[in-house]
């Protein structure tokens, strides 16, 4: 069982001041303790039809500060696309009552995303480790970020048709929560212009996706008839038409991970995703020696992040792929054969 003690909390709270009426409303993600939870819903049934994401009435549990239970009502369905295929366990939506969870640990979540163990196995249990790590190290690169905090789920099935189910999961922040917390606003739109993006911002972000091997993003649009971004939220400055900045999520094809599922679009001229392709913009090369001097500044906790000591051969593996990034950014040759050669678009001044 975990540690429910209400001092780690406490002591946070009481540290605040009124000028973080924010964090007091959303409380959620003050903490980066595990959190336990309970939830009851007909799960077979929402397993079982998975891939059509329906919805299902249920039931989130968990134990407050004060060691008393707390039962909200909730709705949950399926997402996602290649892990809704790959998943015995497929992410899910979580819909909250905003009423209901006021004055409870969700108080201010409406829709959560949980991101899921998608099969029990030693593997898969690294995948969602390595996952949460990467959010993590976004948040040490970028207030603009996503937080995440750790679950433990018991998935149990109204209907009693299946046994209780205890697994590691994690919940992501909403960008709603995200946009505020920035005083900002979310944008939904169809295709952004890069000159609306804060480069600054944009080159963190490209840099970021390029240390973990990522390339399954766009900050233009979204996939097909999708709003944009793909795999990424666009937040905005209120009533303003630039120094927008999109939010990176969903990093379960990035090359430190390396899923067995995961692979490279055809169109880009690499075959694994183990194979690093910078697919920064030029606008941000201003901004190179910046960020790069950010993300040396921040190496060593980056690398902590992805320190396992029950899992030696893990640890060694994301270390030896994090340093491929650092020998390449800090050569001069490397960074302009390998990133400033290979940017996107024309300059914009």
């Amino acid at each position: 069982m975990l540690d429910y003690s209400p001092k780690p909390l406490a002591i946070l709270l009481l540290a605040f001041t009124a000028s973080d009426a924010f964090a007091l409303e959303y409380p959620l993600f003050l903490s980066d303790e595990p959190l336990e939870i309970v939830l009851d819903m007909p799960l077979k049934d929402l397993l079982r039809h998975a891939r059509k994401k329906p919805s299902v009435d249920g039931v989130l549990q968990y134990r407050d500060i004060d060691g008393r239970d707390v039962v909200l009502d909730v709705t949950v369905s399926t997402r996602g696309n290649s892990r809704l295929e790959e998943c015995t366990y497929p992410p899910l939506s979580i819909n909250l009552k905003k009423q209901q969870v006021k004055t409870t640990l969700f108080a201010g979540q409406n829709k959560l995303k949980l991101v899921t163990l998608c099969r029990d196995s030693k593997s898969y249990r690294r995948y969602l480790r390595q996952e949460y790590a990467i959010y993590k190290v976004f948040n040490l690169l970028s207030e603009h970020s996503f937080r995440a905090r750790k679950v433990e789920v018991t998935y149990r099935d109204s209907t009693g048709k299946r046994r209780d189910v205890v697994q590691p999961a994690f919940f992501i922040e909403s960008d709603k929560e995200a946009a505020e917390r920035l005083n900002m606003t979310t944008v939904k739109t169809n295709v952004v212009d890069l000159s609306q993006l804060d480069s600054r911002q944009l080159n963190i972000f490209s840099v970021f996706q390029y240390l973990i091997g990522n390339t399954d993003w766009s900050v233009r649009k979204g996939p097909g008839a999708e709003s944009c971004c793909h795999n990424g939220k666009v937040i905005a400055p209120p009533d303003s038409h630039n120094g927008w900045v999109v939010l990176p999520y969903d990093f379960d094809q990035s090359g430190i991970i390396n899923t067995r599922y995961s692979a490279p679009s055809e169109l880009l001229p690499i075959r694994s995703v183990r194979q690093r392709l910078y697919r920064g913009f030029c606008m941000g090369n201003d901004h190179l020696d910046a960020t790069i001097a950010l993300f040396n500044e921040k190496r060593t906790a980056i690398e902590d992040l992805f320190r396992n000591r029950d899992e030696p051969s893990e640890t060694k593996k994301a270390l030896t792929y994090l340093q491929d990034f650092y020998e390449i950014v800090n050569d001069p040759k490397q960074r302009q054969k390998k990133l400033v050669d290979v940017c996107q678009g024309r300059r914009i001044d």
